[in-house]
């Protein structure tokens, strides 16, 4: 990889979270976001913090050790995503079955809507990047790996999401 592509890969990094951070602004403005839990809420997310930290932590340790053991086999970029993605995976799965995903204010809608936008942007940059052969060079897993990563992640979630409230309302309507 030349200067050039570095340089390149490094100002679409930093334009994209830019990008990013203006688009969470933007929805906690326009009160899309809002973090109102209650107390029972505030628990179970403490409690998915909690795993989530310790699912980060040892997707580290392991994300270590497979490199120590079989060699490179991902960027440093690509391994940290992994890792931050199981973390974010475990926080999110515990907080939505224990009903502490959403805030009270929220609108599930809304929060869906944008998973499913988010999922299909990163599944299809992922699916671009995969047709094009640039996930993996040399044997080694790139960074351009990260948009299926976290496609993947926030499909997951989603699914376990829509299972999860279609449980819940076959429950209510059986009551």
């Amino acid at each position: 990889m030349g200067a050039e592509e570095r340089m390149g890969i490094a100002v679409g990094l930093t334009v994209g979270l830019a990008v990013g951070l203006l688009f969470v602004a933007l929805l906690f403005r326009k009160k899309v976001l809002d973090c109102t839990f209650d107390e029972r809420q505030e628990r179970a997310r403490g409690v998915a913090f909690k795993y989530g930290f310790f699912t980060l932590m040892g997707s580290i340790f392991l994300y270590g050790a497979s490199e120590l053991a079989v060699g490179r086999w991902c960027d440093a970029l690509t391994g940290g995503c992994l890792c931050l993605a199981a973390g974010i995976l475990v926080f999110a799965v515990i907080c939505i079955l224990k009903d502490a995903y959403l805030s009270l204010l929220e609108r599930p809608r809304r929060i869906m809507t944008l998973f499913v936008l988010l999922s299909l942007v990163n599944l299809g940059l992922g699916a671009l990047m995969a047709a094009h052969g640039k996930l993996v060079e040399d044997g080694v897993l790139t960074f351009r790996a990260v948009n299926l990563v976290m496609g993947i992640m926030t499909l997951v979630i989603l699914i376990v999401y829509i299972v999860n409230f279609l449980l819940r309302s076959r429950e209510t309507e059986e009551e």
